[in-house]
């Protein structure tokens, strides 16, 4: 493995904020609802927003909006391209570092 691997990466990995949303929502389990990432990982409303937008026109996340007792919901989810390219971005460092060192 070398350095130029990291070409294949999906390149909306390397923010740092949107990698902490797609490993949140990996681990997850299931939907996460927006407020619950927002105090999970203590971005302002704006910058979450922003950034989930991105992950979804990348097709990494998926959103799913829906009302409850006449209140907005929307949850997040990875979709299994996120969920790949998480894996191969995780890979990837993880060789990366095990050279270095």
């Amino acid at each position: 493995m070398s350095t130029k691997d990291l070409q294949r990466v999906h390149p909306l990995l390397s923010d740092r904020v949107r990698l902490m949303i797609m490993v949140h929502l990996s681990i997850a389990g299931g939907p996460v609802d927006f407020n619950s990432l927002l105090a999970a990982l203590e971005l302002t409303k704006g910058n979450l927003s922003t950034h989930l937008r991105k992950l979804e026109e990348a097709t990494l996340i998926s959103v799913n909006k829906e009302f409850i007792d006449r209140k907005p919901r929307t949850t997040y989810a990875c979709t299994s391209a996120g969920r790949q390219d998480l894996q191969t971005y995780l890979n990837t460092i993880e060789s990366l570092l095990k050279q270095v060192r």
